[in-house]
């Protein structure tokens, strides 16, 4: 099988499942193939949603009827939740809402949700437009930087110069900070070494 039609015959599976965890890379690529054609970015978006969706609004039941045993049982994980449950306890339907968007605490918060007694009414009606909100705007992403990404292609004959310079002038002010701090440290280790002999 080609490329093409590995993606075309396991493409929405693999989205499906990244979904599922922390996956806004695979979206992200999922949008740019969209682009490409190999892909269909609504459907993208549709299994992104889904995938996504269950996986909270699971995670969030497990939460509601066990996750005080779990966060028992695991001390490690119970670690983990302490910010989790500062941000719920100051801004509960703020962050049920962004959640999903703040990196690091994505997979816990509605575990922690679930065990802080939210109401399953209350956190299905923020996560599944946030839920929403997250797959378009990551598979949309996608999709623009991949046209972004072709113009700025089509035009690199026009923009190389351009580009040259900028290359440049960042490679010169990195080569000038190492120069600067090489320089402050070793001014620091000679008025050390002075220091220490006058002490002596």
């Amino acid at each position: 099988m080609s490329f093409e039609e590995i993606i075309r015959a396991y493409g929405y599976y693999a989205i499906f499942g990244f979904a599922c965890i922390e996956g806004e890379i695979a979206l992200l690529t999922a949008g740019f193939l969209a682009h490409h054609q190999l892909l269909s970015l609504p459907y993208v978006i549709l299994v992104a949603f889904v995938g996504t969706l269950m996986t909270e609004q699971g995670i969030f039941f497990i939460g509601r009827f066990y996750g005080q045993q779990l966060l028992n049982k695991f001390p490690k994980l119970k670690e983990k939740t302490h910010i989790v449950f500062r941000f719920l306890h100051k801004y509960d339907t703020l962050f049920i809402f962004t959640f999903r968007f703040i990196y690091g605490v994505r997979n816990i918060s509605p575990l922690v949700i679930g065990t802080a007694g939210i109401s399953p009414r209350k956190f299905s009606s923020l996560n599944i437009p946030a839920a929403a909100i997250w797959a378009m705007s990551v598979a949309g992403a996608g999709y623009i930087f991949a046209d972004a990404l072709q113009l700025l292609i089509n035009n690199f004959e026009r923009y190389q110069k351009m580009i040259l310079l900028g290359i440049l002038a960042i490679g010169g002010i990195l080569w000038g900070g190492i120069k600067w701090r090489r320089r402050i440290h070793s001014s620091s280790e000679v008025t050390k070494k002075h220091n220490s002999n006058k002490n002596v």
